[in-house]
């Protein structure tokens, strides 16, 4: 799915952005301190909350290795289908391995390979994800154009008419359905996955309900999930959903990173525990979404204008 939206945006970009609006997209990669005049703030702090919102969400997505039993995953179990699965005893506690030298060399092994996921294949993904739609977005609609709150997915297959005639419609609304299908296929899983998590984890009364079968908890949140979702969808506009939700995010980021800082200091060994800078640079995730979640709390319902 990546592979034909990433390749054909590429190749949609190569055609139709003028060499003038990659430089510029390159050069904003490395610009720093400019923040255009009249910039709504719900929106600044969202932008900054998805990318919260994505650096969480890979603490679920994590538990991919858990699920096929990587490292200490097979230690600890996991989710089993909901058909043809079978009851399988998930850790309330986790498991942390001894700190000898076999283990610790496995533990180096691991941290390659999550770095090649991480740095290689998330990071790089996700900056040449922002990168091509948005060159798209500014090569074929004029600039300063207001966009209505309902038409923004569908704006740039209206300047794309302009340039491929109604194949361009096609191919926007083709790329943009794809996009957006397979975040919210991904954010069900996260939501309900962490929310099954901190459960299991948190409450023995949970684990007795279900049985000690983790299945009953993850689906049944599954259920809930979609249907309270089906409702919230038709509150208000699309965008304003996505705008305070994404500002909340911040919040969870900032608070995920204290949380991650203590696990580590608390239950892993130190010949476990990650360097020194990496923490820093938690510490200054900390300080940064927290910051902008501030603004979001004190523009929104203190009525403090910046």
């Amino acid at each position: 799915m990546m592979f034909v939206v990433l390749g054909g945006l590429l190749i949609l970009d190569i055609y139709i952005v003028p060499g003038s609006v990659w430089l510029e997209g390159l050069v904003g990669f490395v610009s720093f301190g400019s923040i255009p005049r009249g910039v709504d703030l719900l929106l600044l702090g969202a932008l900054v909350g998805y990318s919260a919102y994505g650096g969480f969400g890979n603490n679920a997505i994590t538990n991919w290795y858990r699920d096929k039993g990587y490292g200490m995953g097979g230690k600890i179990g996991y989710i089993p289908a909901a058909i043809g699965g079978k009851v399988v005893h998930v850790s309330a506690v986790g498991k942390v391995p001894m700190p000898t030298e076999k283990n610790l060399s496995s533990w180096k092994g691991w941290w390659k390979l999550l770095n090649i996921d991480q740095w290689g294949v998330f990071y790089f993904g996700a900056m040449i994800g922002m990168f091509l739609p948005a060159i798209l977005y500014v090569g074929v609609l004029p600039r300063g154009e207001a966009l209505s709150s309902w038409g923004i997915a569908a704006s740039a297959a209206s300047g794309l008419i302009l340039k491929l005639g109604n194949f361009g419609w096609f191919l926007a609304l083709f790329f943009g359905f794809w996009i957006l299908y397979s975040t919210a296929i991904s954010n069900v899983d996260l939501v309900t996955r962490q929310c099954t998590d901190m459960l299991w984890f948190a409450s023995e009364g949970v684990r007795k309900f279900a049985k000690e079968d983790i299945r009953k908890i993850y689906y049944l949140l599954l259920i809930v999930f979609i249907i309270w979702g089906s409702l919230f969808v038709n509150i208000t506009l699309p965008i304003i959903i996505f705008a305070v939700s994404a500002n909340i995010a911040n919040f969870t980021m900032a608070i995920s990173a204290i949380l991650t800082i203590r696990l580590n200091r608390k239950v892993l060994p130190k010949e476990f525990r990650p360097a020194l800078w990496r923490e820093i640079i938690l510490v200054l995730n900390i300080i940064f979404f927290g910051f902008f979640f501030s603004l979001f709390i004190l523009a929104r319902f203190i009525g403090i204008k910046f």
